[in-house]
């Protein structure tokens, strides 16, 4: 399959919108609903018949967040370095793939379309698959622990592989942001005057997946809450806005989007993380792409 030879701007745009108005873009066949693919660098995989110089027996999938594309993984002024090409340099057969998907869309369906993609692209990889390490950002990592519980459900392959799940900046508690979004436009919409509520209703404009967001859902509310997928490592990622870890700041706003406890899973019961590590003074977008990150995600995961 061809790279993707399409402007920046005009991926970010459609990133952007697919997570305001992704579902709707969907249902409408909208161009700029992004559809889901697995990327090996710049070029799309098939799935069914992956192509690629040199294929490494363990599988490192990179999944970015809300409004983001797979380029939030790469190091500024480093095109070619993230966390699974790091991964790679240390142990030399790993394959860094990354996922882009469209955020507005339910994370449920995402989830089980990411399984279903996961289950074929693990069957026709070159080289027998000997390990399957999945990493999240913010949005991602919610995905992840939705296309678990669906290969769960469905009793795929490729969960036999899967060894580790990271989530950097993950909302699993719900994001503070999104909360106020909602907040925001309930308070609004219940306004005695009339152009407030058509505020509100502007607010209110938000996909589904923001919506997700906001709770932290990975499946329909009526579905409960799934365990962490057990016999496996799972890793959290925590940022704050400043060094200090004391600073009233971190206590309001966490790493900007994500307050550390909701990282945690701190309202989810049952869970048992094999670490967790808070960076003071990294944010939530350079989780991503972090010097610091990385070198505890080589210590964890090598």
């Amino acid at each position: 399959m061809s790279s993707d030879f399409r402007p920046v701007w005009q991926r970010h745009a459609s990133a952007i919108f697919s997570g305001f108005l992704g579902d709707w873009l969907e249902e409408r066949n909208n161009p700029l609903a992004l559809p889901m693919g697995i990327f090996h660098g710049l070029t799309p995989l098939d799935c069914q018949a992956p192509r690629l110089d040199a294929p490494g027996s363990t599988l490192c999938l990179s999944i970015h967040g809300l409004m983001e594309l797979e380029s939030v993984w790469t190091f500024p002024g480093q095109s070619d370095v993230s966390y699974g090409s790091l991964l790679n340099g240390t142990s030399g057969d790993v394959t860094p793939l990354t996922l882009r998907y469209n955020t507005g869309r339910p994370i449920t369906r995402n989830g089980e379309d990411l399984a279903n993609m996961l289950e074929t692209l693990v069957a026709a990889w070159p080289v027998p698959v000997e390990r399957v390490i999945l990493m999240g950002h913010s949005m991602g990592g919610l995905l992840i622990r939705s296309a678990c519980h669906h290969g769960q459900a469905q009793n795929h392959r490729w969960l036999s592989h899967l060894t580790d799940c990271v989530y950097l900046g993950s909302p699993h508690d719900g994001s503070w942001l999104a909360k106020g979004a909602k907040a925001t436009a309930d308070l609004l919409n219940r306004a005695p005057r009339d152009y407030l509520r058509v505020v509100g209703e502007v607010i209110d404009v938000r996909s589904e997946g923001i919506r997700n967001l906001s709770r932290g859902e990975v499946v329909p509310a009526d579905q409960g809450e799934p365990p962490l997928v057990p016999g496996i490592r799972h890793f959290v990622v925590c940022g704050l806005l400043a060094r200090s870890r004391t600073h009233p700041v971190n206590a309001l706003f966490g790493d900007a989007l994500v307050h550390e406890s909701s990282a945690r899973g701190h309202e989810r019961t049952g869970w048992k993380l094999a670490g967790v590590a808070t960076f003071p003074g990294v944010d939530h977008i350079r989780l991503a792409h972090h010097p610091d990150v990385a070198r505890q995600l080589v210590e964890w995961l090598l």
